[in-house]
């Protein structure tokens, strides 16, 4: 028996390849309550109990044992068979040095080791049946004495400790399923609306245990494949039975009867929130489903918005990032919820302070990341002009302090695509132009390295290349917006060119030195060509990982500077044929060794990995047609269209009243056409540098 592990603090199960990261609990960390049978049941051996003192604590309901003076001889004969450590050899301490009592007491401990604990079907059935048991017990007292809690007290203290039993379930997940076939999964949500609190947090946190991805683990060395596949078919089984029968808004509403101010009401809502991460760790897709079947969404804009920090706020905004991440629809949701509006009115509060501590950086972090990923959606990209989230992103900016290191990743999602024009133009409107390209040259970045460990130089840089990219490509040719773009690589004797030319280098030198190690790793494990080229998937993220498609886009902006006829008028009446903006990048590449062929061929590259489905491009092109009354579409409605003769007023309400009729392009048709007209763009860019 290992003593010394007896007394050891039990510590928390390290996490699967770090999956998934535990808060700290807002009140003392998870203690593990079972009931066993007492140690008189299991020795027949009884102890003197005294009575308790006056300072003893009621709630702990502790008794301390007392044992009566032993005279010279019984002790001798208690301590018989203890080792001398003075016998021992090397002075070590072979001997155990306990009495018999304190054996048995040992033995017991290792009896009801809930490690040692192994649970079969039978013992499983067992277990339900006085769950149930003591369920219908306090439900019958409730019944009979309701205006006499006296009465009801003791079955609703044995309804809690089986409860508490309960959790051992955590050891067999592959006997989920029973829950399932016995309904007890009925039973378990019926606590959540229990007339006591207590109860419904004490079933709260059950589920919590029971829908924790780490319990798959449990048996894993014993049987890897079997118990892992088993276990995890079993919570997949166990969880959507829960929520057929109404977990997620039984959940939200008893959200709303749990008082933060009292120490258990708040771990209750911190273990609800525990059991919709679990479900989203077990199953990406029930994030969607979390959002659509219940209140959970709503109610953490409206916790958020609390100006008290502590760990539920700070879960709150982590779930709030999970749920936004994987859905689509959930990002649409937030949307028409508000909730863009909201989170820009969050982080306004940082516009010029820095959180306090790690907890609230953390916050901060996941309330910009939210943000982002809600970014994704066209609509969302709109209500973002609209809550002058633009003007609040170059402010951070300029303010200099934590905010500003995520607003750029913010600025960038938010002008990407071609959703983002109106973003674009914003954009240049109040004067971001001169915040953008002023930390593209690099101003202050050595003072923001010190005084933020979490910045990025790097991850920044991609950021500024990809709103450059956007503005590029999305404003329109020969407008306002666009000449002061270009004027701005033009000023200071084109220094931002220059700059621009300077990081493509630095990601060419980067893929040549990936390119060489790669080659060498071939060459040392003689792979044939056909294992090359199998190999050649994962070489390719490499590349991007490296900086591939950094450097296709910074090829891809310098394309649209070439292309631009800024100068060309003074330029063909010198006798020269092209540009001075194109005539510059032909001189800063000669100086380091490169010329315009290496960016022809990065972007046929680029234009080679462009995957687009032509079909579906040309049915949403065919539908914006439509709409817009012009087109084939169009033409066919003309044509007929009876009676020629008549007034173009009228042929024009035909065309009108038929376009309103036509179907609106899916997703996948949009996302389509704009991945189309996207490689359209960059062909004709191409073409421009011959």
């Amino acid at each position: 028996m290992d003593i010394d592990s007896i007394f050891k603090a039990p510590t928390a199960p390290a996490s699967k390849g770090g999956v998934k990261r535990k808060l700290v609990s807002p009140d003392e960390l998870y203690r593990k309550n079972s009931r066993h049978a007492s140690y008189e049941e299991l020795t027949g051996r009884t102890f003197e109990v005294g009575s308790q003192g006056e300072g003893s604590s009621s709630s702990a309901k502790r008794r301390a044992v007392t044992m009566e003076e032993d005279d010279e001889d019984g002790a001798r004969d208690r301590f018989e068979g203890v080792a001398n450590p003075e016998e021992d050899e090397d002075d070590r301490f072979f001997g155990d040095g306990l009495t018999s009592d304190q054996k048995d007491i040992l033995d017991y401990v290792d009896e009801i080791d809930p490690e040692e604990e192994r649970f079969d079907l039978s013992a499983v059935r067992k277990m339900i049946l006085k769950f149930e048991k003591s369920i219908n017990k306090n439900q019958e007292m409730r019944v009979k004495y309701p205006d006499d809690p006296t009465k009801f007290m003791e079955s609703e203290a044995d309804l809690d400790e089986e409860i508490k039993r309960m959790m051992a379930m955590t050891q067999a997940p592959q006997h989920y399923p029973v829950l399932v076939e016995l309904n007890t999964i009925s039973s378990i949500l019926s606590l959540l609306t229990h007339e006591n609190p207590d109860i419904a947090i004490d079933a709260i946190e059950l589920l919590k245990e029971l829908t924790d991805e780490e319990v798959l683990s449990v048996g894993l060395e014993e049987d890897q494949e079997v118990a892992g596949s088993e276990g995890e078919a079993g919570m997949k089984v166990f969880v959507h039975g829960l929520i057929d029968q109404g977990l997620l808004d039984l959940l939200v509403q008893n959200l709303g009867r749990l008082d933060e101010e009292e120490t258990n009401d708040r771990q209750g809502v911190f273990n609800t929130l525990a059991v919709f991460e679990n479900l989203t760790s077990i199953e990406v897709a029930l994030a969607e489903t979390i959002v659509s079947k219940s209140g959970l969404l709503p109610w953490m804009m409206k916790r958020l918005k609390v100006k008290a920090f502590d760990s539920n706020k700070q879960y709150c905004s982590e779930l709030l990032a999970i749920l936004l991440q994987s859905s689509s629809a959930n990002r649409k949701r937030l949307g028409e919820l508000g909730g863009i509006d909201d989170l820009l009115q969050l982080l306004a509060a940082y516009k010029r302070k820095d959180p306090k501590d790690d907890d609230e950086i953390e916050v901060l972090e996941n309330l910009f990341d939210g943000l982002c990923s809600a970014l994704a959606e066209k609509e969302n990209k709109r209500l973002f002009l609209e809550g002058e989230g633009m003007e609040l992103m170059v402010i951070m900016i300029k303010e200099k302090k934590m905010a500003r290191i995520r607003s750029v990743k913010v600025l960038n999602y938010a002008m990407s695509t071609k959703a983002g024009t109106a973003n674009c133009l914003r954009f240049v409107e109040i004067m971001g132009l001169k915040t953008l390209f002023s930390i593209f040259s690099r101003n202050g970045i050595e003072k923001l390295k010190k005084a933020y460990k979490s910045f990025s130089e790097v991850e920044e840089e991609e950021h500024l290349i990809g709103i450059m990219a956007s503005l590029v490509r999305n404003l329109p040719l020969e407008s306002g917006h666009r000449l002061r773009v270009v004027r701005k690589f033009v000023e200071d004797d084109y220094a931002k060119l220059e700059r621009l030319v300077d990081l493509r280098e630095g990601y060419e030198a980067r893929l040549k030195a990936l390119d060489e190690k790669i080659e060498q790793e071939n060459k040392e494990l003689e792979l044939t060509q056909e294992e090359i080229e199998e190999e050649e998937p994962t070489r390719a993220l490499q590349r991007l990982e490296t900086g591939l498609y950094v450097m296709q886009q910074i090829d891809l902006i310098i394309a649209h500077l070439c292309a631009e006829n800024l100068d060309l008028d003074e330029a063909v009446e010198r006798g020269e044929k092209e540009s001075e903006m194109k005539l510059r990048v032909r001189t800063l590449l000669n100086r380091r060794g490169q010329s315009l062929d290496d960016i022809r061929e990065n972007l046929k590259g680029y234009l080679d990995g462009l995957e687009v489905n032509t079909a579906l491009a040309e049915v949403a092109r065919t539908k914006l047609l439509a709409q817009s009354g012009s087109g084939t579409a169009s033409e066919v409605i003309l044509a007929g269209a009876k009676g020629k003769g008549k007034a173009k007023e009228e042929e024009e309400g035909e065309i009108r009243n038929s376009s309103s009729n036509v179907e609106e392009p899916t997703e996948e048709e949009e996302a389509a056409l704009e991945a189309l007209e996207a490689k359209e763009s960059a062909q004709y860019m191409l073409s421009l540098l011959n």
